[in-house]
């Protein structure tokens, strides 16, 4: 069963100094500067300052969040309605932290990303799946029990289920296998391919840093430990101390967003706003008889095309003066006759949990259409605006 922390001192959160931080951070910044092979390994501590609560946090913890989930329940207690906490983490924005790594990953720096979080805020920040692992699954990927193929779902697709079976089923005909969660619960094995990209790295890490994580859940803690065991360089930044504590080359104990902030500003990379990143797929071809065209329109991974991703609550066609197909459920497909000259547009309809507006992708006729094409649409909720690109690293506002 999962627990909280049994030793009081443990719970203490301790802070660094201006002075001691300062120190703690020139020191990282030169070790990251000379790193062959950088790694981080987060825990819920990256998503506190997002309105998501930690599990381990104490009775007198500062975050806003409140105390963390076990911390509550092994005091038999509620979190207080003062607590700072979002209700839909599908709503919650990605911190500094998560931007801040998808940058060092975008620029090579960061070799490998290894998470025990489950909120999928690292693929939502932009995390290329290729050099992310993700310990204890992702509420919003499910993957089939026949041929293993994944599906990422703009919503949650976790169960609560012992066996995790979602209800859905796999999209390939010749499958048609019962998908499952991806969430990993207290006494469940890792998944394979998830913990054996964590360990190589480690095995090739010359530095780990460590942020918001209590390091009390093993195999996943054991990443960084197989570090501190090659002798290689382990920062550990968390509030709490950790059983790794005097394995550390150093310890920082502040906000994972004031570590990061303070990193990037030493190593002079700026921190990049946070957008919604949508890839769509059009495709179109003939109908047996001839007469129309068949269109389907599908979501795919930003990072990965081979990767389905649910992103539409409905879909609506409209030509010929008309709406001539409204669509609530996948797969999105329609038709529309050869013969048809008039403009076409075709009304997507997001789940708006950052209040996404409808985006209108028009055609001027059926010729119009592509046969296959990929377009990417990129979502700045600061300022409700949509926009189009061929160019998947073309993403700033």
């Amino acid at each position: 069963m999962a627990h909280g922390l049994s030793n009081s001192d443990m719970k203490k959160e301790l802070f660094d100094d201006q002075t001691t931080l300062d120190d703690k951070l020139d020191k990282l910044a030169e070790w990251i500067k000379e790193s062959k092979h950088f790694i981080v390994f987060t825990g819920a501590g990256v998503s506190t300052s997002t309105g998501i609560p930690d599990f381990r946090s104490g009775m007198d913890t500062v975050l806003p969040t409140g105390p963390g989930a076990w911390e509550l329940r092994d005091n038999n207690t509620s979190r207080s309605k003062k607590a700072v906490v979002i209700n839909d983490m599908h709503k919650a924005i990605p911190s500094p932290t998560h931007m801040a790594l998808v940058e060092l990953q975008r620029r090579k720096i960061l070799k490998c990303l290894v998470s025990q979080n489950c909120d999928g805020l690292h693929l939502r920040s932009g995390m290329n799946p290729k050099y992310l692992a993700e310990l204890h699954g992702n509420m919003n990927l499910e993957s089939c029990s026949k041929c293993d193929a994944k599906y990422l779902r703009d919503y949650d697709a976790a169960t609560g289920r012992l066996d995790h079976y979602t209800g859905r089923k796999c999209d390939k005909p010749e499958c048609r296998g019962q998908l499952k969660d991806s969430i990993i619960n207290f006494g469940e094995n890792l998944p394979k391919e998830e913990i054996e990209k964590a360990f190589r790295h480690a095995e090739n890490a010359d530095l780990c840093l460590v942020l918001g994580s209590s390091l009390t859940v093993t195999p996943a803690a054991d990443v960084p430990l197989r570090v501190a065991r090659r002798n290689q360089k382990l920062v550990i930044g968390n509030l709490q101390r950790t059983p790794l504590y005097t394995m550390a080359t150093v310890n920082i104990h502040a906000f994972s967003d004031t570590i990061m902030q303070g990193l990037m500003e030493r190593l002079g990379i700026p921190i990049p706003p946070w957008i919604v990143r949508r890839r769509v797929r059009v495709t179109r071809e003939s109908t047996s008889d001839n007469k129309n065209y068949e269109i389907l329109i599908e979501g795919r991974d930003p990072d990965n095309t081979n990767i389905p991703f649910t992103l539409f609550k409905s879909i609506q066609v409209d030509s010929e003066g008309k709406t001539i197909k409204q669509m609530n459920r996948e797969p999105f497909i329609f038709e529309i006759s050869k013969k048809n000259a008039d403009p076409i547009n075709i009304q997507f309809h997001f789940f708006g949990h950052y209040n996404e507006i409808p985006f209108n992708l028009n055609f001027t006729n059926i010729n119009d259409v592509p046969q296959e094409d990929e377009l990417y649409l990129f979502y700045n909720p600061m300022i409700g605006q949509w926009r189009k690109t061929k160019n998947p690293d073309d993403f700033p506002l």
